[in-house]
């Protein structure tokens, strides 16, 4: 997914966004370029390895530690899947691998990408390359495919050879709004209800940070208290929606970083003030490319022009 088109790539006019039927494109304003930005879903290949009787899974290094999934990848120009999901196996694992079958297609709508998954079947000594921090083998029927994406594809591929799978959940807090998780450290989400609470102390994090007002339509009230009763630590930042303050991503940035020696949920109401303070946490002060950072923030929304141009400056800015 990319970043948000502003201005046409044909002639630079500023797009407009026009309504269709129950759909917004964003349109040239401008008759004669005529340009429109479909956004048309990316298509994504993956591959179910099967390495010496055993499923192949991987972790990116940007994953939450013990989150495993399969090797995907984009298709390249003039590629086939076929040739596209053998590609990505051979660089990302390093094996040479041979297709037994198609497992089916799958809609990712939080990526806005359509998911081509294979069955490939591989040998050879695994070898990882950057993008992965680390892979495991597993029996076919040990495995728990995940409620999402290619999990389905796992789903599909184990039910195909008579297996019965159990979904595993990534963590209980996918009962949170929006719950997003950012490496082992850093949980994300809207707000919590107040028997989330007790979850997210389960789970072992020692402080909330909240950046939505306390008068936010859906805040909870007493959640300071709630927090401190948990035993947890509890920061306020209070950011105001339609216009957040460069100030207001500084004492961000430094409740993180007074933090780093562990975990931290952070929330607001839908988790949008979040996903985009932490967008330029990761690029500003980890140094994650933006492209990277932008995969977490655009499963949460496509932010609108008021924080768009909140990002833009932050980034133009530097680290503050």
């Amino acid at each position: 997914m990319s970043r948000p088109f502003k201005f046409c790539p044909r002639c630079a006019k500023p797009l407009e966004a026009v309504q269709e039927g129950a759909l917004t494109r964003e349109r040239c304003p401008d008759k004669a370029c005529g340009f429109v930005h479909w956004n048309n879903p990316v298509p994504v290949v993956a591959a179910v390895i099967e390495h010496e009787g055993m499923v192949l899974l991987a972790r990116n290094a940007l994953w939450p530690e013990k989150f495993f999934g399969l090797v995907t990848g984009f298709l390249e120009k003039d590629e086939t899947p076929e040739a596209g999901v053998l590609r990505e196996v051979e660089e990302e694992v390093g094996l040479k691998g041979r297709i037994e079958g198609f497992v089916g297609h799958y809609g990712f709508p939080q990526m806005n990408q359509l998911i081509i998954a294979f069955h490939v079947a591989a040998e050879g000594p695994i070898t990882l390359n950057h993008e992965l921090a680390e892979y495991k083998r597993l029996p076919p029927e040990k495995v728990r495919p995940w409620p999402s994406g290619t999990g389905h594809a796992m789903r599909d591929w184990l039910v195909a050879r008579g297996h019965a799978p159990e979904m595993r959940p990534f963590t209980p807090l996918v009962a949170i709004p929006a719950f997003l998780p950012l490496g082992e450290r850093i949980g994300s989400a809207g707000q919590p209800a107040a028997e989330h609470f007790m979850l997210i102390a389960q789970e072992g994090f020692k402080s909330v940070i909240n950046l939505a007002l306390a008068t936010s339509p859906g805040a909870l009230p007493g959640e300071a208290e709630l927090v401190a009763g948990l035993g947890m630590d509890y920061v306020h930042i209070p950011v105001e929606f339609g216009a957040p303050q460069p100030d207001d991503l500084q004492k961000f940035f430094a409740a993180l970083d007074q933090r780093a020696d562990h975990r931290v949920f952070v929330h607001c109401i839908a988790n949008k003030r979040v996903s985009a303070f932490l967008f330029l946490y990761r690029v500003l002060k980890l140094g994650h490319p933006i492209h990277d950072a932008e995969l977490a923030l655009h499963r949460i929304w496509t932010p609108d022009p008021v924080w768009q141009d909140f990002i833009d400056r932050a980034l133009r800015a530097g680290t503050p």
